[in-house]
C-alpha cells in the first residue's frame, strides 16, 4: 500500500490557495480605487487661467484670454493675455494681432510702450504675458463683449505663420 504524504499547512497547494486569494483581493481593492472616474478630485481641477490654447509652426500659444472680471464695454480697451512659446531653434516675432472685436490690437514691449517691430520670441524660449506686464491690448472695442462670449483673434508670426483662436473673457485665478 502506498504511503500518503502529509503536507504541512503553509506549504504546497494550501499555501498557493491562500496566496492566490490574497492576490485576487489586492486586485479587487486596486480596481475599486479606480472607480472614482470623473468624480475624482483630480478630475475637478480648475485651471489657473481661463484661456484657450493653440499652435502654429513651432509656436505654442497657451492661456490666451481677455483680462476682465466683467463685461468689456464698447469703446474701451482690454488686455489680451497669453504665454507665447517658441519651440524652434531660430527666433521668431509676433508681428501682428487682429480681431473684428476691436479697432486695433496694440503690441507692447516689456515696459508697456508700443512694440513697433513686434514681440520677439527667442529660440527655444517664451514670452509669458498671462500675468504681469501687459504685452497686447485690444483698443476701441467695437461692441460689448460679455463674460460668457469669445472673440476671434488672429496672431501672425514672422516665421511660424498665423493662427486664429476663439478667445474668452476671464481673469487669472
Amino acid at each position: 500500500m502506498p504511503r500518503r504524504q502529509v503536507v504541512p499547512a503553509g506549504t504546497g497547494t494550501a499555501r498557493l490557495a491562500r496566496v492566490g486569494a490574497a492576490g485576487v483581493a489586492a486586485v479587487v481593492v486596486g480596481v475599486a480605487g479606480c472607480d472614482a472616474g470623473l468624480d475624482a478630485q483630480t478630475a475637478q481641477e480648475v485651471p489657473d487661467t481661463p484661456g484657450v490654447d493653440g499652435s502654429v509652426g513651432q509656436v505654442d500659444l497657451d492661456d490666451v484670454y481677455l483680462d476682465s472680471g466683467s463685461d468689456v464695454a464698447a469703446g474701451t480697451e482690454v488686455p489680451l493675455r497669453a504665454a507665447l512659446t517658441n519651440e524652434g531653434e531660430s527666433p521668431d516675432t509676433l508681428t501682428s494681432v487682429t480681431t473684428p472685436a476691436a479697432q486695433s490690437v496694440q503690441l507692447l514691449d516689456e515696459n508697456g510702450d508700443p512694440a513697433t517691430g513686434g514681440i520677439p520670441l527667442p529660440a527655444d524660449g517664451q514670452v509669458d504675458a498671462t500675468t504681469g506686464p501687459q504685452r497686447m491690448r485690444l483698443e476701441g472695442v467695437t461692441s460689448t463683449i460679455g463674460t460668457t462670449e469669445t472673440v476671434p483673434v488672429t496672431f501672425v508670426f514672422a516665421t511660424a505663420g498665423e493662427v486664429r483662436l476663439d478667445v474668452p473673457v476671464g481673469t487669472a485665478g
